[in-house]
């Protein structure tokens, strides 16, 4: 049997032997994995036999565990700044807190602890102490025979001493584990050794010797701070009585050469300053009082003086002279200057002047008087000022030595003041040092070993021997089970694979027909056009072909590549019509939802004509027949010599027919719809569709003589097939 492109003859049976050997069948696999069950209870047993027997032959070791909480709180009983700061806790400090753990200042005085508990306890983990090997005792024969021995001194004592203490101190090292818990600030101390009670005592000694040689160095460190300042505050003592003793002397010398204190002179100038400030005011005053005096006296004589002048003379007078000038008043009514008694009054008028002028020129001479005075006084009490002031610039002068000693005994003063007051606080503090960290669990003696685990190496044992046991079976049974590539295909069909059309993430059959006019040079549609040229749909001199899209299986991509192919055929000029086979489940119609007056049952039926039921071209790019619901009782009414007849019938007016149809093996009218036309095509869904399945479908259609142009892979994944899909790039 030979395809339409004379590609020669093609063995469907021995294809289907040949997928028959590579499939892969669960239930097979699972009977296989049964038959090889004592290989896997072998396996399991020798592995777990092998490790409890490694278990069994390691040496027993003993876990003990202590923790260690480097405290952040500050502990203050004195206000006061401490000698000895805390610790101001950060993940560096913590670091830092773990070295020290594993220092070799800290694990000698753990040694000697332990050597004063327990003497002979850390020979267990002594190297010396351990059987010599025979390489060991043979360099020791050797070195017997030249070197002799040496006498036991102090020196060598010594000497052996530290090399024991390096020995352990890298034993004890080997068998310590230091770690920080997580986040907090709490350190753990793990020993591991062949002894649980060493375990327990190196644990618990690491973690007391840490705290009491923290809390040594604080209290030595507040020792040393409180020894210095004793020291200071007695050298401060005599610095400030040195100080004191100058002052006084510098103080009774400068009372004896100026012959008072700068504190009486100073009260002296603050009086006199004020005395000069009353002197001036009132001389000012007395002075303003004559000037104006003065001047009224020149314009407007004694009379413009008034009353700033009184006294019990110028009073009477006044009064006088204001009784005589009332008695003249009336006498001037009825007798003129001439008259006797006119000129009486006058004369007593002229005498009352005469008085009043020479009382007002003692008033003034009086005033005067008194302005002079005040000048004087004023003149004095500046001279005395300026006379005190100049004696205190000669004492400020002299005393530049004394403020000088002063500040020097203040200073002293300050500094033995504060250094006592820190030196009871020191001596305080030196009996309340505590230290930074604390034991919040004391390292137990185990109960059981650490490690070896024989119960756990022997589970996994088991667990491994298992595994390896069902691998071993596994991989005897085990092989694929799909397709995952076009030579896998083409190595068991003996079929070419025509076209590989890429996974899409479609959401309807619009959206993938709109992909060939959106993405024209697209992967999905070169795989269409390749199928196209395959089965010769684009040659303008061939016949009109009616061609049947087939699968094994449903979801295969049967639908969504006939519209694809049929887009993609109209592109080369060519008409297209698409009958839809599969009436139970209908998915073009039911997708596109088409306004059908008659429909493919009509058809059958024969209630109308071919060219009634199809429906034209709406902007598809083809032509369609199919009905308008789903109808799963025409499968019993269509035949190969009908369809035969609607195809020849529509090869009048098409190019390319091609027919969807349903998968092989759920349903029988595939077959039927097979034989009616001209080519057929194997659609196989990439890494989905089984080989058996394939394989009974490739000999069902073997069986009815129907043969295949070639096969087209499905929903490839792009990176998994990348040389099956053409991808073109702008």
């Amino acid at each position: 049997m030979t395809d339409i492109f004379d590609r020669g003859p093609i063995a469907p049976r021995r294809m289907a032997s040949a997928a028959a050997d590579d499939s892969v069948d669960v239930r097979a696999v699972a009977r296989g994995v049964w038959f090889e069950r004592k290989l896997i209870l072998s396996s399991t047993l020798v592995f777990g036999l092998l490790a409890a027997g490694i278990a069994l032959q390691m040496t027993p070791t003993f876990t003990s565990v202590s923790q260690v909480l480097l405290d952040p709180r500050e502990r203050r009983v004195m206000t006061d700044e401490q000698v000895v700061s805390d610790l101001k806790l950060n993940d560096q400090v913590v670091a830092s807190e773990l070295s020290i753990m594993r220092s070799n200042l800290l694990l000698e005085n753990v040694i000697d602890s332990i050597d004063a508990q327990q003497p002979g306890a850390l020979d267990l983990i002594d190297p010396a102490a351990e059987e010599p090997g025979i390489v060991a005792r043979m360099k020791s024969g050797i070195k017997s025979l030249f070197v002799s021995q040496t006498e036991e001194t102090p020196e060598a004592e010594e000497l052996a001493r530290l090399e024991r203490a390096e020995r352990l101190t890298w034993a004890i090292r080997k068998h310590l584990t230091t770690w920080r818990d997580g986040e907090a600030f709490v350190i753990s101390i793990k020993a591991e050794t062949i002894d649980a009670q060493l375990s327990a005592l190196i644990a618990a000694t690491v973690a007391d010797q840490y705290v009491s040689q923290q809390l040594d160095g604080r209290r030595r460190s507040a020792t040393q701070a409180a020894d210095w300042i004793e020291q200071r505050v007695a050298e401060l003592h005599g610095q400030v009585q040195d100080a004191e003793d100058a002052v006084e002397e510098y103080r009774a010398r400068s009372l004896a050469s100026n012959g008072t204190s700068a504190d009486i002179l100073s009260q002296r100038i603050l009086s006199l300053n004020e005395e000069l400030i009353k002197a001036r005011v009132e001389r000012v005053a007395t002075r303003t009082r004559y000037d104006e005096m003065a001047r009224l006296i020149r314009e407007g004589g004694y009379e413009a003086l008034g009353s700033m002048f009184t006294s019990v003379t110028i009073e009477e007078l006044a009064n006088r002279r204001v009784e005589i000038m009332a008695s003249d008043a009336e006498w001037a009514r009825r007798f003129d200057e001439r008259h006797p008694e006119r000129r009486k009054l006058a004369d007593k008028l002229e005498e009352v002047n005469r008085a009043l002028s020479a009382e007002y020129q003692r008033a003034l001479d009086a005033l005067q008087n008194e302005v002079k005075i005040a000048e004087i006084r004023e003149q004095t009490i500046r001279e005395s000022l300026e006379e005190a002031e100049t004696q205190a610039i000669d004492m400020s002068r002299d005393s530049i030595g004394l403020r000088q000693l002063e500040r020097q005994a203040d200073a002293a003063r300050r500094m033995y003041t504060e250094l006592l007051d820190r030196y009871t606080e020191t001596r305080t503090q030196e009996q309340l040092q505590q230290a930074d960290a604390r034991i919040i669990e004391r390292a137990t003696v185990a109960g059981a070993p650490s490690a070896p685990r024989p119960k756990l190496i022997t589970l996994l044992g088991l667990v491994f021997g298992a595994l390896v046991g069902l691998g071993v079976a596994g991989f005897r049974q085990l092989s694929t089970r799909s397709y995952r590539s076009s030579e896998e295909l083409v190595h068991d069909t003996g079929l070419p694979v025509l076209a590989s059309v890429p996974e899409r993430q479609w959401r309807s059959l619009r959206q993938a027909m709109r992909e060939v006019d959106e993405v024209p040079m697209g992967p999905v549609v070169e795989a269409m056009r390749k199928l196209r040229t395959e089965l010769g749909l684009s040659d303008d001199a061939g016949e009109p072909q009616s061609v049947a899209l087939l699968s094994p299986l449903q979801e295969e991509g049967k639908t969504t590549t006939t519209l694809l192919l049929a887009r993609v055929a109209e592109l080369s000029n060519k008409l297209v019509c698409v009958i839809d086979c599969d009436f139970r489940k209908n998915t073009i119609q039911s997708e596109l939802k088409l306004p059908m007056q008659n429909d493919l049952i009509d058809l059958m039926r024969g209630d109308c004509d071919l060219l009634e039921a199809v429906q034209t071209d709406a902007g598809r790019g083809f032509d369609l027949l199919a009905s308008r619901t789903t109808a799963p009782g025409a499968a019993d009414m269509i035949s190969t010599e009908w369809l035969s007849g609607v195809l020849d019938e529509l090869k009048q007016y098409y190019d390319v027919i091609l027919v969807n149809c349903p998968a092989i093996l759920p349903v029988a009218e595939t077959l039927v719809l097979a034989r009616a036309v001209d080519q057929r095509v194997m659609l196989v869904r990439h890494d989905s569709t089984s080989r058996a399945a394939l394989r009974r479908a490739l000999a069902m259609l073997d069986h009815n003589g129907l043969d295949l142009s070639g096969q087209v892979m499905t929903r490839v994944e792009p990176k998994m097939a990348e040389d099956d899909i053409y991808s073109y790039e702008y």
